[in-house]
């Protein structure tokens, strides 16, 4: 990567890593159906695991405390104004689990105009166990496929960058970066924490985003028939559908 400020090495100290790992490794465990918008799984070569939490901060306020606190001063200073959280996630990438193909995140955040994203490490984020890779000075949107991913030929001209982390670093995802990552191919997890912000003057909502959201995704599966864990059919893994759905309350133990 060309910007070397997009890497924040130790955004998090010992105990507050401790904590996000005991988080994460708690709202994995959440029954499906039992929380705002759910769990995501997919089906590895061995069986079945979760690959996401959709909107965690909602239920849960260690995840709250970070997302609406040092995670959104984070996107602040990199975006160079006031910014609100309209989504976060967490992303449990196990054993075998798939990456995601090359994509712009302002094109999966449907009425969101700037966009900065924080991608904390849980665990070791490294090239073995797919880390982030990140393509630094892109201004414009790029051509894309049926899927809304970054067309291949386009993507293989980029300059990919790797961005390992250790479990505490953070990098910072503007909404135009193309970026990717792939599959785990060690035999730890790879978790991460993902806060997306806007800017507070573009009056762009949590609500606006997940009502945005939904449409979307329904519209998009009705078209071509893929199940999705976004608005993009970037996942390279094969999706489970829940078979129960998700509530708009929480009601996880």
């Amino acid at each position: 990567m060309s910007k070397p400020e997009l890497l924040c090495r130790g955004v998090l100290d010992g105990a507050q890593i401790t904590a996000l790992q005991a988080w994460a490794t708690e709202i994995q465990a959440w029954p499906a159906g039992s929380h705002v918008w759910g769990q995501y799984a997919e089906r590895t070569a061995t069986t079945t695991v979760i690959c996401r939490t959709e909107n965690a901060s909602a239920c849960h306020a260690g995840v709250r405390g970070l997302v609406d606190g040092h995670l959104q001063d984070l996107a602040a200073a990199a975006l160079g104004t006031e910014v609100t959280a309209f989504k976060d996630k967490l992303n449990y990438k196990q054993p075998g689990g798939a990456g995601f193909s090359p994509h712009q995140d302002v094109l999966a955040y449907p009425g969101v105009d700037r966009v900065m994203s924080i991608l904390v490490a849980i665990d070791e984020c490294s090239a073995e166990s797919g880390c982030l890779w990140i393509a630094g000075d892109v201004e414009q949107l790029l051509p894309v496929d049926d899927r809304g991913v970054v067309q291949a030929q386009v993507a293989a001209s980029l300059p990919w960058s790797p961005a390992p982390l250790a479990p505490g670093d953070a990098v910072c995802i503007d909404g135009l970066a193309p970026h990717y990552s792939e599959a785990n191919r060690s035999g730890r997890p790879r978790r991460v924490l993902v806060a997306s912000y806007a800017p507070t003057s573009d009056g762009y909502q949590r609500k606006d985003y997940y009502a945005a959201r939904r449409r979307a995704m329904e519209d998009a599966s009705a078209r071509d028939g893929r199940d999705r864990i976004s608005t993009l059919a970037d996942f390279d893994g094969a999706e489970v559908k829940p078979a129960v759905s998700a509530r708009d309350s929480c009601i996880h133990p």
